[in-house]
């Protein structure tokens, strides 16, 4: 907890962020992203426990890949996210401009015609690729996502962090206290983000198949879609070269199309969390498989 931390804690790793930050914004992008992807195999060298865990995920997700394609895709995985950290630390300041020229957009006629419904929308992501990036670059194109999300320990850091999510019209509130701020949000019609693919507890939580595992699963889009009506729609933001990203939308999820047993919590549930899956699917080495997601 937040309360628990040392001020003086907070402080040396606000000043470790400003200095990384400000030295990754000099340097030229590609460099940048290169030391970036670097450091993060680095990091899998040096903490076991993450390696491992990457590792068991992946065999587990993927039993029909040879060990060293697993291996591959591992420090894909650590490359991947120590790019994605470099990205962040320099996009804090940077014009929004420049940042959405680095960024092809892709089925904007699918996000325009969900928020003209009227009906609310689910902006489902999960952690792959730049799923900052993602709200961004939504909220530049005028549509303005109340993003739900756990604050960081750090409020420092947290500070700063939610005003680069705000940056473009959204806005952040806390995963604590966000049941009333969504379903007002859905039922005025806005537009409402939620990363649902980690590992969920009690009471808010359903077991369905994740990668033909059973993995509990936060049935919240679920019970609050069929309560408002509102429209899922699926989105991803992918790596496809240094610093470079495309963004697409696809068809959304309409629950007032599906019959009245796929509604309820359990199966409607299965449902997201099986886009989930074949979002990750189509980008392995971009998902966050350093979550324990199938502990028990």
């Amino acid at each position: 907890m937040t309360s628990k931390r040392s001020p003086l804690r907070n402080r040396i790793e606000l000043a470790a962020y400003l200095v990384l930050s400000s030295l990754f914004r000099v340097l030229p992008l590609r460099l940048g992203d290169g030391i970036g992807r670097g450091l993060g195999l680095l990091f899998r060298l040096l903490d076991g426990r993450r390696r491992r865990l990457v590792s068991r995920n992946l065999s587990l997700a993927f039993p029909e890949k040879p060990p060293e394609e697993v291996a591959r895709l591992a420090r894909e995985v650590f490359a991947h996210f120590g790019g994605l950290a470099a990205e962040l630390l320099r996009c804090e300041t940077e014009p929004v401009d420049e940042l959405l020229s680095r960024v092809e957009v892709v089925g904007l006629e699918h996000a325009r015609a969900a928020a003209d419904s009227g009906r609310g929308v689910f902006f489902a992501t999960p952690h792959i690729g730049n799923w900052e990036w993602a709200s961004l670059v939504t909220g530049a194109n005028g549509f303005f996502v109340t993003i739900v999300a756990r604050p960081l320990d750090n409020p420092l850091l947290d500070a700063r962090l939610t005003r680069m999510r705000e940056r473009t019209g959204c806005r952040v509130v806390s995963k604590r206290d966000a049941g009333r701020t969504i379903i007002k949000t859905l039922r005025s019609g806005g537009v409402v983000g939620i990363l649902a693919d980690q590992r969920a507890r009690p009471p808010d939580n359903v077991v369905v198949p994740f990668f033909g595992r059973p993995a509990s699963t936060t049935n919240s889009i679920a019970r609050l879609a069929a309560r408002t009506g509102a429209l899922i729609l699926p989105t991803v933001c992918l790596r496809v070269g240094p610093g470079r990203y495309r963004l697409v939308y696809s068809e959304p999820i309409d629950p007032r199309k599906l019959p009245p047993e796929e509604l309820e919590v359990g199966p409607f549930t299965a449902r997201v969390t099986a886009l989930v899956e074949s979002q990750v699917r189509a980008a392995p080495e971009q998902w966050l498989w350093l979550h324990d997601r199938w502990r028990a």
